[in-house]
């Protein structure tokens, strides 16, 4: 008889061969994939952000573990490290009742942390955004393009957190290495 179980179907990080081109850049740039469970909810009542205490325009909310972002007026992407994305879409189904639609959307997206004392000058690179802590404070969220790439930024202690679509992320991968060399050649 076939087995008929079901894996556990966690996606699969799409940079998972890059971790020693990254880990090459330490310690003047810290880059790193670091996946989260991912959903994305779409508000169908004003309870809903109450429910779920979704941030304004274009900012951020952490609340415990789970941290949400503005993507549009009614769309927001949320997400959590150590949880399977069924389990984040279950709970945020669970809060949300009937005053949102909510969507995994984990493998649609990879999430990378860049830090370290260069991390604004490379992002300045390839993004029109001004990112310095004045223009860009810690509860800000942008939907910018990166080298060409669509991202989602936002800062973490010590960096950024930035996310691209997937099908992306190996290009974008490569082009914050690239960016970066020069920084690891002038730190040695």
């Amino acid at each position: 008889m076939a087995d008929t179980t079901i894996p556990d179907l966690e996606p699969t990080p799409p940079l998972r061969d890059w971790s020693e081109r990254f880990a090459a850049l330490a310690p003047a740039i810290l880059l790193a994939e670091t996946p989260v469970a991912q959903a994305v909810v779409r508000p169908t009542g004003p309870a809903a952000s109450t429910r779920l205490e979704l941030p304004g325009v274009c900012r951020m909310r952490s609340t415990g573990p789970e941290t949400t972002l503005w993507l549009g007026p009614d769309e927001f992407l949320v997400y959590t490290a150590g949880v399977a994305p069924h389990a984040l879409t279950a709970t945020l189904g669970d809060r949300a009742g009937d005053s949102a639609y909510v969507a995994d959307m984990s493998g649609q997206r990879t999430r990378l942390v860049l830090g370290g004392p260069h991390a604004e000058t490379i992002l300045a690179h390839g993004c029109a955004v001004d990112l310095s802590p004045n223009a860009f404070g810690d509860d800000d969220v942008v939907q910018t393009q990166l080298a060409q790439a669509g991202v989602i930024m936002h800062r973490v202690p010590g960096g950024f957190a930035i996310f691209v679509r997937s099908s992306f992320a190996d290009y974008l991968a490569g082009w914050l290495v690239d960016a970066a060399t020069e920084y690891v050649a002038t730190t040695l």
